[in-house]
């Protein structure tokens, strides 16, 4: 099973490479910022097309007359109306939350089908074989190939890449982008089960940040064009 999914994703992975290869080329910015638009317009049509708008108003004014009666209860001391309302508040949201189940299957359908290649494109985890001490593998991007090499000692791990040598969270240059070493662990891609994690970065960050870092990945930065995009293509629609 485990092969026949890693083969689907190869072959997939394969596709958008070629597909979008001028795109990566051109610049990792035109790249992420032209998969943002284009997401951010296709998930807002998708709820505009399988959403029922009208039904979601009408749910909406109701469980916000419910909170604002709920709200009187509670001022009055109505500890009998408070949970009359609450229950039929938490009924609405139920309805509510089962009317965007259908768009919300349809999204994570488009998620699926290109998340884990743009993860694998500007965040990628590389195989690793093992060679003398170390290891090394091949840093790949929009049909352009780097070797590094990754050598192991009881204090760090540094990742070689022509006459550069860094260290877990240091920066490197390679194939016109900076890329952030992030260490290295095991995966279901490498030969021996080891990877080395690279990430590239699009805006750098004056501080570091829990898990995310002294830099926003292809994530933060698709994060940051696409919710107002997703917001402004909403409010177009006519979608709350």
């Amino acid at each position: 099973m485990l092969n026949l999914v890693q083969s689907l994703l190869a072959g997939l992975f394969s596709f958008y490479d070629s597909l979008f290869q001028p795109l990566l080329a051109l610049s990792p910015y035109y790249a992420v910022g032209f998969f943002s638009v284009a997401l951010a317009g296709t998930f807002s049509l998708i709820y505009w097309r399988f959403l029922d708008v009208e039904r979601q108003k009408e749910l909406k004014e109701k469980l916000n007359n419910q909170q604002e009666k709920m709200k009187e209860a509670r001022e009055n001391d109505n500890a009998e109306k408070v949970s009359e309302h609450m229950s039929k508040s938490l009924e609405l949201n139920q309805k509510f939350m089962m009317l965007n189940f259908k768009p919300m299957i349809v999204t994570m359908l488009f998620v699926g089908l290109f998340f884990p290649w743009m993860g694998a494109t500007f965040s990628p985890n590389i195989p690793l074989e093992q060679a003398n001490n170390g290891y090394t593998g091949e840093l790949e991007y929009a049909s352009n190939a780097v070797p590094i090499e990754i050598q192991n000692s009881e204090n760090n791990t540094v990742l070689i890449i022509g006459d550069q040598e860094v260290e877990q969270g240091e920066t490197f240059e390679a194939l016109n982008l900076t890329w952030e070493f992030r260490g290295t662990g095991g995966g279901w891609f490498g030969p021996d089960g080891q990877t080395a994690s690279v990430s590239a970065v699009f805006v750098p960050l004056p501080f570091s940040l829990w898990y995310i870092g002294s830099a926003l990945n292809w994530l933060g930065f698709y994060v940051l064009i696409a919710m107002p995009l997703t917001f402004a293509f909403r409010k177009v629609l006519g979608i709350a």
